[in-house]
């Protein structure tokens, strides 16, 4: 990452946007992505809200949170198998995510103000739950969740609730199955912080590899940065990073970098210590550029890393047309059309990426899940491909060097 912020810094400076013309775009090594299995969820009218799995080789674990309130749970090896379906949850899923050091243990955060973990050893019994424990007072609504790497922390985020908005904390020692600790002090909360966010935290994202450093981002514009060793709030509160939009979701690409995702279809990257982002991409310039269609039409689902480039890669629908589905990367270059997926059938609601195997797996309003791989075709061509740009790279032409565009 740091190698794409320099370079982008070098020729445009902080605060510009990048974008890939026509005819750069028509040049760019594309590849297809195909569906290599596929399983339709039960219930009439349900879709797939949010996706979770775990990064287990070369079986691992994928669940689906549906808009009926259960969870479907898949064993993925040869084949997308079924495992059971957990019908626990009584109020709208926000969050999905498996531990970190269990493939066995799931957690679900509700809108309710609950977050249950099941055991899938135990055919998904319910072996913890998190609640505000405050005294003569009602749950707060939970807009977000997420789970530190270490397995130790789960963070929440609230609606806007009686003037604040908040992020709780719970650690997971204290609510496990196998804590011996006496049942007056199972659900304890922490803590949280109540003066950062001024509205609902729509997100919130652990660091992959520092575990008490936590990302949050609201619809109030700002993406805050703590850090969960220091004693207060005010004393964690490390960056506070103003979109000017509403944020959506977010995550990190590593290091210090973030990506964020708004309300109004745009894309941000952004280094911590900076105070504007060094890579934006709003809806229109993406719809223009790569959807060829109206803006209004576009719409951004998540970003990934990929393990065979290293670069993030923006997954990118149409809703007029809902079969159009497509990956754009950032590099050093700007934003880059990189692959299509081909047999979409549904306007995809989320997406989760298994870093080893290089599969994305999707699911959406049609109530569809999708895993996809390369097509090996591409692949034998594509390797012809860069053995021939290889040679034709010497001179640079015109039409090589990308325009920016402030926003």
């Amino acid at each position: 990452m740091p190698r794409i912020v320099d370079s982008m810094r070098k020729r445009n400076g902080d605060s510009e946007s990048h974008n890939t013309s026509d005819s750069d775009k028509n040049h760019t090594n594309r590849c297809e992505m195909i569906v290599a299995m596929e399983d339709s969820v039960p219930g009439d009218d349900n879709y797939v809200l949010a996706l979770c799995g775990t990064q287990h080789e070369p079986e691992f674990r994928l669940c689906a949170g549906m808009s009926d309130y259960s969870c479907v749970v898949y064993s993925v090896n040869e084949g997308l198998s079924k495992m059971m379906s957990l019908k626990n949850n009584t109020s709208p899923i926000v969050g999905i995510k498996f531990s970190p050091s269990s493939k066995n243990i799931l957690y679900t955060a509700t809108r309710d103000g609950s977050i249950t973990a099941c055991d899938l050893r135990a055919k998904g019994k319910v072996v913890a739950e998190m609640r505000d424990g405050s005294v003569d007072s009602k749950l707060k609504p939970l807009a977000s969740f997420d789970i530190s790497s270490d397995d130790k922390l789960i963070a929440a985020g609230t609606e806007h609730v009686g003037g604040d908005a908040f992020i709780l904390f719970w650690d997971i020692r204290f609510n496990s199955p196998n804590n011996s600790r006496s049942d007056s002090r199972k659900n304890d909360l922490l803590g949280g912080y109540w003066e950062s966010h001024m509205d609902d935290v729509t997100s919130l994202a652990f660091h992959s590899t520092k575990a008490d450093v936590l990302a949050s981002g609201s619809t109030d514009g700002l993406i805050n940065v703590f850090d969960l060793t220091q004693s207060s709030e005010d004393s964690a509160l490390n960056y506070s990073l103003n979109t000017e939009s509403s944020v959506d979701r977010l995550g990190w690409l590593e290091d210090d970098h973030i990506w964020c995702t708004t309300h109004t279809h745009c894309l941000q990257l952004w280094e911590c210590e900076d105070a504007t982002p060094y890579g934006k991409y709003d809806r229109a310039s993406i719809a223009a550029n790569f959807l060829q269609e109206d803006q209004d039409s576009c719409y951004l689902v998540r970003m990934h890393r990929s393990s065979s480039s290293g670069d993030p890669f923006l997954l990118t629908g149409s809703t007029i047309k809902g079969e159009h589905l497509h990956g754009l990367t950032i590099t050093s270059e700007g934003m880059k059309w990189c692959s299509d997926f081909t047999g979409n059938k549904q306007l995809v609601r989320d997406s989760w990426y298994h870093a080893k195997s290089g599969c994305l797996i999707t699911g959406g309003e049609g109530g569809i899940i999708n895993l996809w791989k390369e097509n090996e075709a591409n692949l034998l061509q594509g390797n012809s491909d860069r053995k021939s740009l290889v040679k034709s790279n010497g001179k640079s032409s015109a039409r090589d060097k990308h325009r920016t565009k402030p926003y």
